[in-house]
């Protein structure tokens, strides 16, 4: 996850902590969240069509939590001492 690096250090650069890209992850996994609800809780029958198009966006924001959960595991795995120092050798 070099990218994910590049993105911290860009980060860092910019005064954001780590703190605060979690907060942004976890606002973005709240809001997927409850949207993936809400189309899961509606029940109404819109036809098939509709309906294929239900189940796919269900699915990306399936995909969507999996990948913001999946950042915040990485990032709660890195030692903020070792961010700082990754941002200040460059």
């Amino acid at each position: 996850m070099d990218w994910v690096d590049t993105l911290l250090k860009k980060s860092c650069d910019r005064t954001l902590t780590k703190g605060e890209v979690l907060q942004s992850l976890f606002h973005m996994i709240e809001v997927n969240d409850d949207t993936l609800n809400n189309i899961r809780s509606n029940k109404h029958d819109f036809g098939p069509e509709l309906e294929e198009l239900r189940q796919t966006e269900m699915q990306d924001l399936n995909f969507h939590l999996k990948y913001y959960r999946s950042l915040v595991n990485y990032l709660n795995s890195i030692s903020e001492n070792r961010l700082i120092e990754n941002s200040s050798r460059s």
